[in-house]
């Protein structure tokens, strides 16, 4: 019985162990009026996995995102507060933009982007 050594990786492994190479740390400020803050643009080097972390907030909170991807943004991504954070990859995202619905507070994320 043949077994696979434990350095011994297949052409597909070689190549993704270079994957998250470069990795970048923003805070996205979401003022309490109700209108969409844009992170950096990615679009030179697009985002391959990206962490939204909420810093602070205020867990009644609804949050609404988009993903930028080829060029356009997609549809509405709804979610609420109590299920950050997410994780977002195996897409190649160029910008994320969020707002928030909560009239009362800011709401500040941490958006971690692997490259």
């Amino acid at each position: 019985m043949a077994t696979k050594p434990l350095h011994a990786y297949t052409v597909a492994e070689s190549n993704n162990l270079q994957v998250y190479e470069e990795y970048k740390s923003q805070e996205i400020n979401c003022a309490a009026n109700d209108t969409y803050v844009e992170s950096t643009d990615w679009s030179g080097n697009p985002a391959k996995s990206i962490t939204i972390i909420p810093f602070t907030g205020d867990a009644d909170g609804v949050i609404t995102f988009n993903l930028k991807v080829k060029g356009s943004y997609g549809d509405d991504i709804v979610v609420l507060f109590d299920d950050f954070p997410i994780t977002i990859d195996n897409l190649l995202v160029e910008r994320i933009k969020i707002k928030t619905a909560d009239s009362s507070t800011d709401e500040i994320f941490k958006i971690l982007s692997f490259h």
